[in-house]
């Protein structure tokens, strides 16, 4: 590793601490959000793609931080050459390389996370196919990028050495369309679990609740839109100057992504959300098929968990539902008195003298076209 580099001047230390920020942000939301899946659910395929979005996240920013500190990210070119050596403008741009590939490792990671924790919340099979053929193009795209990257420059040692005979494609309008294909895809995934909760039957507040939940994440195109504007003039020879505030958002993306993806599953850890599943013994979960809309208390837990103020009188069927197979009913009672003995436990002698609560839970299942 090349020597160290003073922190001289503002955008150095900006970079250091926008990086600090982020693996920080990433490392408490995912704490949170396991915490609050060990204490309901349980763990899924969704948590561990969440677990290898932050460390993929974690070397990113601390790829940032390293070429802020030994490749002189933050200065002109043309001074690191002066001041620093080849060999520290060198190492920048290797590093940088590596930037953009734990970048496309990250973004798949939390991309595949939000997919997955969908048909987790909404286990249908409609879902789960475009989930599976948005994750399939989601892994495509980023290798292809990764390889791109490699293939820009040719021979590959021009991507850091600018005196080798060779020719190198526009990298400003590479990393641009990476972005235009990056909002593209959001819109696909954030929009893809509004037509099945927009179908649930349940008030509209709750609708609108769980909706905005699951499309927090919107709020990573403000950061994704400004950093477009910039790249179309982005001066790649003199990258690590030009460049920085760029790679800041660009590193500020993913990690705000994987923060807001964890919302909506920390309600958990909320005191009024445990005080209502500590008095119920059973709660409601939007599904389909042979899956019952009844579950155990530590069993897996459906969207309306989401927006859920534990009204008992929620029913999750789609409206307008046009069943193709026999809908099965099943239909369970138990009585209750006023002092919360079952009627079984009485005598003979009391039975019939007391108040009594029947409660009963009728649950249908069906497949929706």
């Amino acid at each position: 590793m090349t020597k160290s580099v003073p922190i001289e001047n503002g955008l150095q230390v900006g970079t250091l601490v926008a990086s600090a920020i982020s693996i920080a942000l990433v490392v408490v939301s995912v704490g949170l959000r396991l915490l609050a899946k060990s204490l309901s659910a349980g763990f899924d395929y969704s948590d561990y793609c969440i677990v290898g979005a932050l460390l993929a996240n974690t070397a990113l920013h601390t790829c940032c931080m390293v070429l802020v500190t030994h490749g002189g990210f933050g200065f002109h070119t043309m001074d690191i050459y002066v001041r620093f050596g080849p060999d520290t403008a060198t190492f920048f741009f290797k590093g940088i390389m590596t930037f953009a590939i734990l970048w496309n490792v990250t973004v798949c990671f939390s991309k595949l996370s939000v997919l997955l924790m969908y048909h987790s919340l909404i286990p249908m099979k409609s879902l789960l196919r475009w989930a599976q053929g948005i994750g399939m193009f989601v892994i495509l795209w980023n290798i292809c990028n990764i390889i791109a990257g490699f293939l820009i420059c040719r021979p590959l040692a021009r991507n850091w050495d600018f005196a080798i005979p060779g020719t190198c494609g526009s990298q400003p309008n590479f990393y641009f369309s990476m972005g235009i294909v990056n909002i593209i895809t959001d819109i696909f995934i954030l929009g893809l679990p509004l037509p099945y909760l927009y179908r649930l039957k349940m008030a509209m507040k709750k609708r609108l609740l769980a909706m905005g939940l699951l499309t927090i994440g919107v709020g990573t195109w403000v950061i994704t839109i400004y950093r477009q504007t910039m790249l179309p003039g982005l001066d790649f020879a003199d990258m690590t100057y030009s460049g920085v505030l760029a790679t800041i958002l660009s590193g500020l993306e993913p990690a705000v992504a994987i923060a807001l993806a964890c919302v909506p599953l920390m309600r958990p850890l909320f005191p009024s959300h445990r005080r209502r599943n500590n008095t119920k013994s059973s709660h409601y979960n939007y599904s389909s098929g042979g899956d019952s809309g009844l579950y155990s208390s530590k069993s897996k837990r459906g969207a309306v968990e989401l927006a859920s103020d534990g009204d008992s009188e929620v029913e999750l069927q789609p409206t307008h539902q046009k069943p193709v197979q026999n809908v099965d009913v099943n239909v369970r009672a138990s009585t209750w008195n006023v002092e919360g003995h079952s009627d079984e436990s009485l005598g003979g002698d009391q039975r019939g003298q007391n108040i009594k609560v029947e409660r009963r839970w009728e649950v249908t299942s069906a497949h929706l076209k």
